[in-house]
């Protein structure tokens, strides 16, 4: 577990870094746990963003996380350009970044 401090507020994350309070996410977290990653050693980017607000929002709505072909359609980028911009993968990047709990079967 690899709780940190954002403006006085704890991220509580499991073991893998994903966080256990979806409520509690912000932008600040995300940067927070990009850093952490190894996802940017900087500012995220606006791509990177439009990601991962969109996979936040869905999520928000449906309960899960979007597979990366609506997260493309939404976004307009291709799958190609969403794995470059999330090396680590789609769900240990975006859904991890957008402050989604670790879905059910991810290893």
């Amino acid at each position: 577990m690899y709780d940190s401090m954002v403006q006085e507020n704890e991220i509580k994350t499991d073991n893998d870094d994903f966080m256990k309070e979806f409520e509690s996410w912000s932008r600040e977290v995300a940067e927070v746990l990009a850093k952490r990653n190894l996802i940017t050693d900087g500012a995220l980017s606006e791509d990177q963003w439009k990601v991962i607000e969109y996979v936040h929002e869905y999520y928000k709505k449906h309960g899960v996380g979007p597979i990366i072909l609506k997260i493309g359609k939404a976004t307009g980028l291709s799958s190609r350009k969403i794995c470059e911009l999330f090396p680590c993968g789609v769900v240990k990047g975006a859904y991890r970044l957008a402050g989604l709990p670790r879905p059910p079967g991810c290893i």
